[in-house]
């Protein structure tokens, strides 16, 4: 079965950020799935070139692990400003084309929503080929953007992003999302829930097997940490993140409890000033790291103690939450401090840690885990199991292929060959420059 997936932001190992539908399609190539996800070559949580660094080259295409990758050029950009904007209608447009001149013919294809025009791209080629329409709605869009205060309800723009939402549901045979209550939402739209599919992120367990070196940066940086209780943040750093009251409890403990230090690792458009705010304030129980990437993260959290996490009070939660560091931290057998205002979280139901509502709270919980070591433990074992159940990609790729199966039977599956392409070092790849 011939499957592509649209995701402007998608990551193959070694770069930074989320690896979800690379996570997902290994799965799926390991039973006989052909699975080729078209992404832009530029990271956005780096901000920078990584794939295709060549001039002369418009596209590339690269093989991890059995996952085919179509690495799309796109212009550059540094803020979220018309630059960002520029870089979308770029992958939109030659997406589609490329997606258009392919040899062989989809089953299957999955647009992906982290900006709408992937998902519309997805199903506009959909159409031409004549195959299935999967819409997956990552951020329920526009609504996230009206419940975190960042536009009206009566933004003409937000009129416009309603509609192209309301055209991908009802031309999507399944509607793909990652919070357990959203499927509550998509009734209030009108659509049948009959068509969602609870699909939420996850962790690949066998990282979090072997503790491997750093750089040379981040090993003296926990080599001077020891006996210390590390708190690790490892994410995005933007203003969804919610990261002031992490420093805050970082600056009530400075002076209280010298045994609790935080590591917070990544990058975003808040980060230089969270370094700066720290500088100002002395918080030297804290530590921010640069973005580093994906494959290292296991080993982070593996010499940590807790994970931490902060939500903002945002009405989006009422329909649930589904964060990749949630998953890496149970992942790693770390307890999790969750600062949010929800009355029900996995961290209550799994017994993997404390939900906390202040950062004095924050502080007070930090304090306890740094002297009660075995509830640490106890914890962490409860996040663990509760991850191996619910959350492990293997699970929830067949739970996919049990949802595609019964979409697509066999009988009904193209018998069109992916090309092979030509062997470089551990992965595949083609170059283009038209």
């Amino acid at each position: 079965m011939n499957i592509w997936i649209f995701n402007h932001y998608a990551i193959a190992p070694g770069g930074s950020g989320g690896t979800r539908h690379y996570d997902l399609a290994r799965e799926l190539v390991k039973h006989n799935y052909n699975v080729t996800i078209f992404a832009s070559s530029f990271s956005h949580q780096e901000r920078k070139e990584r794939y295709i660094p060549e001039k002369d080259v418009k596209w590339k295409e690269e093989r991890y692990n059995g996952v085919r990758f179509v690495w799309i050029k796109t212009p550059e950009y540094r803020r979220n400003d018309w630059r960002r904007v520029a870089n979308m209608l770029s992958y939109t447009v030659q997406s589609y084309i490329l997606g258009k001149k392919r040899s062989e013919k989809p089953d299957l294809i999955i647009g992906t929503l982290m900006h709408p025009l992937a998902a519309f791209v997805g199903c506009m080629l959909a159409r031409k080929y004549k195959c299935t329409f999967y819409f997956e709605e990552r951020d329920l869009w526009p609504q996230t953007l009206i419940d975190l205060g960042k536009v009206s309800s009566r933004n003409p723009v937000v009129w416009m992003l309603r509609k192209l939402e309301h055209f991908l549901y009802r031309n999507a045979k399944r509607i793909i999302v990652l919070f357990d209550k959203a499927d509550r939402y998509v009734a209030q739209q009108g659509i049948d829930t009959g068509k969602v599919l609870y699909l939420p992120n996850g962790a690949d367990l066998d990282r979090y097997n072997t503790d491997t070196l750093l750089s040379k940066d981040l090993e003296r940086v926990f080599a001077s940490l020891e006996g210390k209780l590390i708190v690790t943040y490892t994410g995005a750093h933007g203003i969804a993140n919610h990261l002031d009251p992490v420093l805050d409890a970082a600056g009530i403990l400075k002076n209280k409890d010298s045994r609790v230090h935080f590591i917070m690792v990544g990058d975003g458009p808040e980060k230089q000033r969270l370094v700066e705010r720290a500088r100002k304030e002395k918080l030297t129980n804290i530590t921010l790291v640069p973005p580093v990437k994906k494959e290292d993260i296991p080993t982070i959290l593996l010499r940590s103690d807790v994970g931490v996490i902060s939500m903002q009070d945002a009405e989006i939660y009422k329909w649930g939450f589904s964060l990749n560091k949630m998953y890496d931290y149970m992942a790693a057998s770390l307890p999790i401090v969750l600062l949010c205002q929800l009355d029900e979280t996995p961290i209550e139901t799994s017994g993997a840690g404390l939900k906390v509502s202040t950062p004095q709270q924050m502080a007070e919980a930090l304090q306890f885990l740094a002297l009660h070591r075995t509830a640490l433990k106890e914890m962490g074992g409860k996040g663990r199991a509760y991850v191996e159940n619910n959350h492990a990609w293997r699970k929830l790729a067949l739970r996919l292929m049990d949802v595609i199966e019964q979409d697509i039977p066999r009988r009904n599956v193209s018998q069109a060959q992916v090309q092979p392409v030509q062997t470089l070092q551990n992965r595949e790849r083609k170059e283009y420059n038209v």
